[in-house]
C-alpha cells in the first residue's frame, strides 16, 4: 500500500506534467511571451492556486521543464554509451555523440520547438552551455589534444552540434543519428 507522502508525490509529478503539457502544446501555437499563466491551468485543467504552489510564474515552469528535460538527455544518452551495445571501434565520444542524436530524435517534438521557430531563445544556450561542459569532461579521457585550449574546443564543438540539431530538426531528421555525427565528423574534427 503507498503511503500519503507517495500518493502526493504522484500528485505533484502529475500536476507539474500536465502543467508541462499544457505549455508545450499552447507553445505549438503561439509565442511563449503571449501565454499566460491562465492559459496554461485552462489548457492543463489546474488551478491557479495551484499553479502558484509550485510555480512563481511561467517562466518558472519552463525553465524547470527545461532542466528536467536536459537532465532526461543525459540521462538518457550516459545510459546509452555505458552499454554493451556500443558499437566496436567506435570512441566514447562518438558514441556519446549519436546518442545526443538519438534523443533528439525520440523527443525531436520538443526539440524541434525549442530550437527552430518561435521556440524558446535561450533554450539554445542552455544545450550549448550543457553539450560544452559533457564535451569537455569527454575529450581529455580519450587523449585528445587539440590546439584550442580544452574550454574554448568544447564550446566551439557544442555550438556546432547546437547547429546541426537545429538544421537536422528543420528537414525532418533526414539522416539517422550514426550517419549525422558521420558527417559532421568529415568537416570538423569533432571526435
Amino acid at each position: 500500500m503507498k503511503s500519503s507522502n507517495d500518493l502526493l508525490d504522484m500528485r505533484v509529478r502529475r500536476t507539474d506534467k500536465f502543467l508541462w503539457d499544457a505549455l508545450m502544446a499552447l507553445m505549438t501555437e503561439r509565442d511563449f511571451e503571449s501565454i499566460t499563466v491562465t492559459d496554461i491551468c485552462t489548457r492543463a485543467m489546474v488551478h491557479r492556486t495551484t499553479f502558484y504552489k509550485h510555480y512563481e510564474d511561467k517562466h518558472g515552469l519552463l525553465v524547470q521543464g527545461i532542466q528536467d528535460e536536459l537532465k532526461a538527455l543525459f540521462a538518457a544518452v550516459d545510459e546509452a554509451v555505458n552499454t554493451p551495445v556500443q558499437r566496436a571501434g567506435e570512441t566514447d565520444t562518438r558514441a556519446w555523440l549519436i546518442a545526443v542524436f538519438a534523443h533528439v530524435l525520440k523527443q525531436q517534438e520538443f526539440y524541434r520547438l525549442m530550437l527552430t521557430g518561435d521556440g524558446f531563445n535561450k533554450f539554445s544556450t542552455l544545450l550549448r552551455k550543457a553539450l560544452a561542459e559533457h564535451i569537455e569532461q569527454r575529450l581529455p579521457h580519450e587523449g585528445k589534444q587539440t590546439a584550442l585550449p580544452m574550454a574554448l574546443h568544447a564550446q566551439l564543438h557544442a555550438a556546432a552540434m547546437v547547429s546541426m540539431l537545429a538544421w537536422w530538426l528543420e528537414h525532418d531528421c533526414p539522416y539517422p543519428p550514426a550517419e549525422m555525427i558521420k558527417h559532421i565528423n568529415e568537416h570538423i574534427d569533432l571526435i
